[in-house]
């Protein structure tokens, strides 16, 4: 794994870059929206502050996502040239990549809509919630056999996480007042956590196990040793996860002292970057057969 990173083009360390801003920014705008919509307990105000969140997430991660195209045509061209040059472009964009980034983007516009906070945007925001998921699973290993059960696993797996990561936030900012509604907010999603989380890491086993086949021969590979750095800080976060509902919880609930949870939503949210920055090292460098 040091040789790979060590071995790095400036165009892959730009891809790396581009993707990991991508997927922060795509999954905090579609997983702010499914807590919104969960964490009844918000009042207007963090509702409102989590509504912009969601509006400034989906604009940035349009920008993100319409990066990966000239990145994509100068991994083609072999430089930063290829970013400018209309052939390489015209293959990027019609490329499984291109058709995901455009999946993406119209996900993101029908997200971005929420701002609006009208009944008709709900079906729409709903929708660009779905598209933004399916994209992930329109590109990279997502797109091999069974194609019809890695997508769907792919599906699941995003949304799962997107969950995840859109929850810091709200909790966050509830927790810091630890009244009733802070308690309740925490409690709820802890609830959701438990059937997200699961569906999350079993989908996530069952991708590993298809891409993998011998796991203990993926050991031995570059990409099997990111994934286990991969699991390896899952497992630091499913812990903090567990600390949290068992432990944090109920003492905000005894003392509302609200200092010990929101450490610990800090460390969890520094974990979930690190997945996704070496998730994007990954899809960028070393990833079996079809890069994401």
């Amino acid at each position: 794994m040091g040789g790979v990173l060590a071995a790095l083009e400036p165009v892959q360390i730009a891809s790396i870059l581009v993707k990991a801003g991508m997927y922060v920014s795509v999954l905090l705008a579609a997983g702010s929206v499914i807590n919104l919509w969960l964490l009844t307990e918000l009042d207007a105000a963090a509702s409102r502050r989590l509504r912009r969140l969601v509006a400034w997430s989906a604009v940035v991660g349009i920008v993100f996502s319409a990066l990966n195209i000239p990145l994509r045509a100068a991994f083609f061209y072999g430089g930063f040239g290829g970013a400018l040059d209309p052939m390489m472009l015209q293959v990027a964009l019609f490329s499984p990549l291109g058709r995901s980034v455009e999946a993406d983007i119209l996900g993101l516009i029908a997200i971005s809509t929420i701002v609006f906070n009208r009944v008709w945007t709900r079906p729409v925001v709903a929708l660009g919630v779905i598209l933004v998921a399916i994209s992930f699973a329109l590109r990279g290993h997502a797109t091999g056999d069974p194609r019809l059960v890695l997508s769907t696993l792919f599906v699941v797996h995003i949304l799962a996480a997107s969950f995840w990561i859109g929850g810091f936030y709200p909790l966050y900012d509830m927790v810091g007042r630890g009244n009733d509604a802070a308690i309740r907010t925490v409690e709820r999603f802890g609830q959701a956590a438990l059937v997200m989380v699961g569906l999350l890491v079993v989908a996530g086993v069952v991708i590993l196990v298809i891409l993998a086949g011998d796991p203990i021969a993926v050991l031995t590979q570059p990409w099997g040793q990111f994934l286990t750095l991969k699991l390896a800080v899952v497992a630091l976060l499913l812990g903090l996860a567990g600390l949290n509902k068992l432990r944090l919880t109920p003492a905000l609930a005894e003392t509302g002292n609200a200092g010990p949870l929101r450490a610990s939503i800090r460390w969890e949210v520094a974990a979930f970057l690190v997945i996704l920055l070496v998730t994007a090292t990954f899809t960028s460098t070393v990833a079996p057969e079809h890069v994401g």
